[in-house]
C-alpha cells in the first residue's frame, strides 16, 4: 500500500530534524548493556526498570516536540500510529521492526493497540538476565504516545507502553505494547481491559510522570 503523502512528508521530517543516519545498533547495544547491568547492580530490578522507564521517557517527549509542527497536520488514527512506531524503531534503535496494530471500541472511545517486536533488538541482545530490560524504549513509546495526543487532539488520550517480551527474558524477540486509551477512561477500566500490563511498571507511575509533563490533574 502506498504511503499517504503526508505520513511520507513526516518520514522526511523526521529525518532532517534528527539526522540522516539510523543508530549504530552495536554501539547502543555495548553502552546500553553495560548501563543496565551496572543499575540492575546498584539499584535492584525494579528501581533500575523505573528510572530507564523514566529517562526515556524524558527523552521521547522532548523529541516529539521537535516535531510539533509537523504532526499537528495529522489525526489519531491507526495507520499513523502504526507508521509513527514502525518509524522511531527503525530511527532509534536501528532495525525495521514488525509492527502490529488493533482497534477497540468501548464505551469511552476507540482504543489503539500497537506492537512493536524485533527478535534483534539492541537494547537486550546479549543479555541473559531472565528479566525484561527494554524499559528505556518503552518509556520514549509511552511519553511519545501521549505528545502526539497533546499535539493533534488535545490530550483526549492517554498512553501506556510496556515492555511485555524480552530476547534478556530468553523470549524470541522484544516486544512493546503500546496502548493509547481515551483520557475519560477509569483506571479500574484499563486495568480491566489490560490486566498484565502494569506488573513492573505501575500505572500510577505513569501518571505521575504524565502530570509532571502534561500538568493535567
Amino acid at each position: 500500500m502506498p504511503i499517504p503523502e503526508e505520513l511520507a512528508f513526516l518520514v522526511a521530517r523526521f529525518r532532517k530534524v534528527f539526522g540522516s543516519t539510523v543508530t549504530d545498533t552495536y554501539t547502543l547495544n555495548r553502552v546500553y548493556v553495560m548501563a543496565v547491568t551496572e543499575m540492575y547492580r546498584h539499584y535492584g530490578y525494579e528501581e533500575a526498570a523505573r528510572r530507564l522507564f523514566e529517562w526515556g521517557y524524558v527523552m521521547g517527549h522532548s523529541y516529539m516536540l521537535r516535531l510539533e509542527k509537523d504532526l499537528a497536520r495529522f489525526n489519531m488514527d491507526a495507520p499513523t500510529i502504526k507508521l509513527i512506531g514502525r518509524m522511531a524503531w527503525y530511527m532509534f534503535a536501528g532495525n525495521d521492526p514488525e509492527t502490529l496494530i488493533e482497534t477497540r471500541e468501548e464505551e469511552e472511545g476507540t482504543v489503539f493497540i500497537l506492537r512493536v517486536r524485533d527478535p534483534n533488538s539492541p537494547w537486550d541482545a546479549g543479555l541473559k538476565l531472565g528479566k525484561k530490560v527494554a524499559h528505556y524504549p518503552a518509556g520514549a513509546y509511552e511519553a511519545a504516545g501521549n505528545t502526539f495526543a497533546e499535539i493533534v487532539t488535545g490530550g483526549k488520550w492517554r498512553t501506556f507502553t510496556r515492555n511485555t517480551k524480552s530476547v534478556a527474558a530468553g523470549d524470541p524477540y522484544t516486544e512493546l505494547v503500546h496502548i493509547m486509551v481515551p483520557t475519560s477512561m477509569p483506571k479500574e477500566r484499563v486495568f480491566e481491559l489490560f490486566p498484565e500490563h502494569f506488573e513492573e511498571i505501575s500505572y500510577d507511575f505513569s501518571d505521575q510522570l504524565y502530570k509532571r509533563f502534561f500538568k493535567h490533574e
